[in-house]
């Protein structure tokens, strides 16, 4: 297995309207422990079904990560640990092959 970058959405309010910033917090936390690292990408807003038919407009915060694809069952652990705190369907998580990644150190010259 190689590297991938994962992508996902995670909703700043809940369902309910309830603000999720102490369940974020858990999560970055958890993001951070497990990869030490991610990436914070900005805000996304986006419409879903939910299973009763109504819809659902959310604004999202979109993270990636670029990591093992062999630890992806390690992401979704942590992703589902989030969605159990929320009233939220389900979480939104792209997995990108084949991009290339390069981390530039050292001193300019």
């Amino acid at each position: 297995m190689g590297k991938v970058k994962t992508v996902f959405y995670i909703p700043i309010s809940d369902n309910d309207g309830r603000n999720l910033d102490d369940e974020i917090d858990d999560l970055e936390l958890a993001l951070y422990i497990e990869f030490v690292a991610w990436t914070k990408n900005g805000m996304v807003t986006g419409t879903y079904q939910m299973p009763d038919g109504t819809r659902s407009d959310d604004v999202h915060q979109v993270y990636s990560i670029f990591m093992d694809e062999s630890r992806l069952p390690e992401l979704e652990e942590i992703l589902m640990a989030f969605k159990a705190k929320t009233t939220q369907d389900s979480i939104y998580l792209e997995i990108q092959r084949n991009v290339e990644v390069r981390i530039v150190k050292g001193d300019p010259k």
